[in-house]
């Protein structure tokens, strides 16, 4: 990794590098960042299944504080844990130029999340954020929903297998009352029963902006589902999978 980080440093023309499925860990991840620095051409950079660790996500967050040129970073399965998500902060604060950021399956809480949340709220230029499959629940989506009401650039939020119920639900439902920025928000595998869901549908719909919401595999009775979809019809330019 460090022949590859020193060529990285002196390359002027590789715009997307897959490095997925190895064993990089913190040490790696630290050569990485070291020439992410000083590149002015990387755009894509695929990470997931590195084992690089909270200390890894440090090195990483510090060279994104520098970085001008990354627009996607794909961190998931990568056990950063809330520590990692804390180095993240700094990062989503003062990069410029990061659209796509995939935190999927990183052991995150809803300690991470509150860290993770402080920076989007003042976020700029992130486009899609993943955080699927992280023991984020109800108080998490809480520190999310807080952060919706003041970030402006986010389109797309995946929360799928949050743990997710309608408490955090309604926390997003009420976000979504003021945000007129996000356009999609996946939450399929969570906790959320009817009463999540209405609050969800009642609050989108004088929403002119918001086009996809994802709800397959939470716990909505079957009997109960045309409900949710006749309300959706009341604003049929969301497209609802249920």
């Amino acid at each position: 990794m460090k022949l590859l980080a020193t060529a990285l440093l002196q390359n002027i023309t590789l715009t997307t590098l897959y490095l997925q499925y190895n064993q990089i860990n913190s040490q790696g991840a630290d050569y990485l960042s070291n020439a992410l620095i000083y590149n002015k051409t990387l755009v894509t950079l695929q990470l997931q299944y590195n084992q690089i660790g909270p200390q890894g996500a440090s090195h990483l967050g510090h060279a994104l504080q520098k970085n001008t040129a990354l627009t996607t970073l794909n961190l998931s399965y990568n056990q950063i844990v809330d520590e990692g998500a804390e180095q993240l902060v700094n990062a989503l604060i003062q990069n410029k130029t990061l659209t796509t950021l995939d935190l999927r399956v990183n052991q995150i809480t809803s300690r991470g999340t509150q860290y993770l949340a402080n920076g989007l709220s003042q976020n700029k230029t992130l486009l899609t954020l993943h955080l699927s499959w992280n023991n984020i629940g109800d108080q998490g989506a809480e520190y999310l929903s807080n952060a919706l009401l003041d970030n402006k650039a986010l389109l797309t939020l995946g929360l799928e297998g949050i743990q997710l119920g309608d408490q955090g639900a309604k926390h997003l439902g009420n976000a979504l009352l003021q945000n007129k920025t996000l356009t999609t928000l996946r939450l399929r595998e969570n906790r959320i029963s009817i009463q999540g869901a209405e609050h969800l549908s009642y609050a989108l719909l004088d929403n002119k902006t918001f086009t996809t919401l994802d709800l397959p595999y939470n716990q909505i009775d079957d009997n109960r589902k045309q409900y949710v979809k006749d309300i959706f019809k009341m604003n049929p330019q969301i497209k609802l999978n249920l």
